[in-house]
């Protein structure tokens, strides 16, 4: 099994995938929850990836784990949009990645 797991947004999931990271693929707390539960339940699991958003959503529950010290260690990430409340659009996003600016012809 994989020691690396990841629970976040569909875009962020899939580029984890691309790097062999295997991951639940969430849009609300409702499928956030079961996905955190299930990931806990996994012996072989030692790091658990978690987007601020899925964090936000299971953010008692996230607690909760790291005061009980246990395995897996939880890692909250930045998700493909960047910082949450900061989302960033397409144009910006290509920018960072590559440093060219698309420039809008008239």
């Amino acid at each position: 099994m994989n020691p690396y797991r990841i629970i976040g947004d569909q875009d962020t999931c899939l580029g984890f995938r691309f790097a062999g990271v295997p991951g639940d693929t969430v849009a609300s707390r409702e499928e956030a929850l079961p996905a955190f539960q299930e990931a806990l339940k996994d012996k072989n699991l030692q790091i658990l990836i978690l987007t601020e958003q899925v964090a936000d959503w299971l953010d008692a529950e996230v607690t909760a784990h790291k005061l009980a010290v246990a395995r897996p260690y939880i890692a909250t990430i930045q998700d493909i949009w960047g910082k949450v409340g900061k989302q960033r659009t397409l144009e910006q996003l290509i920018y960072e990645a590559v440093g060219v600016k698309i420039l809008e012809q008239k």
